[in-house]
């Protein structure tokens, strides 16, 4: 794995408007942490400041008067800092620690204060012998062993530390840890404690005031598709299917007025030197060299503005080791007088497969099952699905919903079928001759087009949603149902001999989107 080493070199305190007027925490971390590591100081609004790690002692200036300490090491949340939650002993031998403890940690820190030794226990800096006024003791985090139950799963708890409703109101102060597992919401994948993931959670928790979302693109056309049941997963193939296909739409942080910058740190696909660049034809790199397009002031970091989609697109050129959900990710935002602040982002998830057709029927017909091993694969720009010069057409689909990496810390087995999601047929083309491409198609199909009998499917107002959760990927796990295709081209005209590219999608609620392209063709 190639990891861009940026800030090892720099020691970056950002003083914003807020940590300007508060005092900084101190204290020293044994062992240092890896070379290139940053400490991210998150307060609850979600706005935060960092500076790089190059010695064991560290100060920092928080952005508020309280805040949460992590470190980030190769673009993700390694460690957290945290105060064993302990009892005075009568013995007078001092702050001593018990089994019952080690289950809760106080984990929000107050401004001005020097913290101590803070001594590495699994992925925790843990603080056993402290003084309890540096902490706000109101704010408990659950934890084994001292490590917050978040942190090592990314906040994707296992289905055994599931966090109930009751669970989380125990908590006395949950404003920006609404599940208490100690990732504050801004860098937590499930924010709510419920098992999944917020991108696909429609009870997901609001988000901090200063935050950034992060979704992923991931469109694979027939001859080049990728899903374990029918294809299998390799790593050469995830990664060319990767570097090629797989763009981010990143939310601006800042206003119009304002100047933002991506700080990536040791994250190759973002960072100076990287693999990043300006979809669609990746022919400018980003951030690019200093004093370029998109690093005009030379500092390493690339500027990001609105696009037409309203976000930064951005096609990353990863391999599958250097891009991965729990990225975490700093936009510095730089006010007109000249003020910055830090706000940090997550990658919630990322696509590393599409879904998948098994068998399609035309018509109510026989089932054809597609053959993904054949060089010309039903479905394919050489081998459509043939349908009849006239008349009304459907087509009922069987797949296999596409595959994320899962969660080992977690529970989960290695790939895991994504669950919870919004299933549509696009046209975004019209019908035209081969070899052609005919010119803006209906889009996307509406509700009125789809039927199904699957137990896990719901016609919804944007087409299906799958109500079935994440699950460890089977073969077994399959969805059928039928779209009608003449009806939702409607009006745009599909004649004998034109064939038409239907985009099988599966999208998340804040955009997400994995698909096959596949290709029917009248007679």
């Amino acid at each position: 794995m190639i990891r861009h080493t940026l800030l090892a070199a720099l020691t970056l305190i950002i003083v914003t408007t807020s940590a300007s007027a508060q005092r900084a925490i101190r204290g020293s971390l044994q062992p240092k942490p890896a070379d290139g590591a940053t400490l991210i100081a998150i307060g609850d609004s979600g706005e935060s400041t960092s500076m790089a790690i190059t010695r064991k002692k560290f100060r920092i200036k928080p952005p508020a008067k309280k805040a949460r300490l992590y470190i980030l090491e190769d673009g993700q949340i390694a460690s957290q800092l945290v105060v064993a939650r302990c009892k005075q002993k009568k013995s007078g031998r001092g702050v001593k620690c018990n089994a019952r403890s080690k289950s809760n940690v106080y984990t929000v820190f107050r401004a001005g204060k020097n913290i101590g030794k803070l001594k590495k226990l699994g992925s925790a800096y843990v603080l056993k012998t402290p003084s309890l006024s540096s902490v706000v003791r109101s704010v408990k985090t659950s934890a084994t062993n001292f490590v917050p139950i978040g942190l090592d799963s990314k906040g994707l708890v296992a289905p055994s530390q599931n966090l109930s409703a009751n669970h989380v109101a125990s908590f006395e102060e949950p404003v920006s840890d609404f599940d208490g597992d100690g990732l504050v919401d801004a860098i937590d994948i499930d924010d709510d404690g419920d098992g999944i993931i917020d991108n696909y959670d429609t009870s997901s928790t609001t988000p901090p005031s200063e935050s950034f979302s992060v979704f992923s693109n991931f469109k694979l056309s027939m001859e080049d598709s990728l899903n374990l049941h029918a294809t299998g997963l390799t790593t050469e193939g995830m990664d060319n299917a990767l570097q090629n296909n797989q763009t981010l739409a990143i939310q601006v942080a800042g206003t119009e007025e304002e100047t933002t910058e991506l700080d990536c740190g040791t994250l190759s696909y973002c960072s100076a030197g990287g693999t990043g660049s300006i979809p669609p034809n990746g022919t400018t790199d980003f951030p690019g060299l200093p004093g370029g397009s998109y690093d005009p002031d030379g500092d390493g970091l690339g500027t990001i503005t609105r696009g037409g989609t309203g976000d930064f697109q951005l096609k990353t050129g990863a391999s599958l080791a250097d891009i991965q959900g729990g990225d975490t990710l700093l936009q510095k935002v730089t006010e007109a007088g000249g003020t910055t602040r830090e706000v940090p982002g997550t990658l919630n998830f990322v696509f590393t497969s599409s879904p998948a057709m098994k068998t399609v029927a035309v018509n109510a017909g026989a089932p054809q099952t597609i053959n993904y091993l054949a060089s010309d694969r039903l479905g394919s720009l050489n081998n459509c699905i043939q349908v009849s010069a006239t008349g009304d057409v459907s087509l009922t689909i069987t797949g296999w919903r596409p595959q994320r990496l899962g969660v080992a810390e977690a529970g989960e087995d290695t790939y895991v079928d994504l669950g919870h999601s919004k299933i549509t047929i696009d046209i975004p083309n019209a019908p035209a001759l081969p070899p052609g491409i005919g010119g803006s198609g209906p889009g996307n199909c509406a509700a009125e087009h789809y039927s199904e009998s699957d137990t896990y499917l719901q016609i919804g107002a944007e087409g299906l949603q799958d109500t079935r959760g994440d699950i460890d990927a089977s073969v077994d796990n399959t969805y059928t149902f039928t779209i009608d295709v003449t009806g939702c081209l409607g009006a745009t005209p599909w004649n004998s001999g034109e064939r038409v590219q239907l985009d099988l999608q599966f999208r998340s609620n804040d955009g997400d989107n994995a698909a096959q392209k596949f290709c029917v063709l009248r007679d």
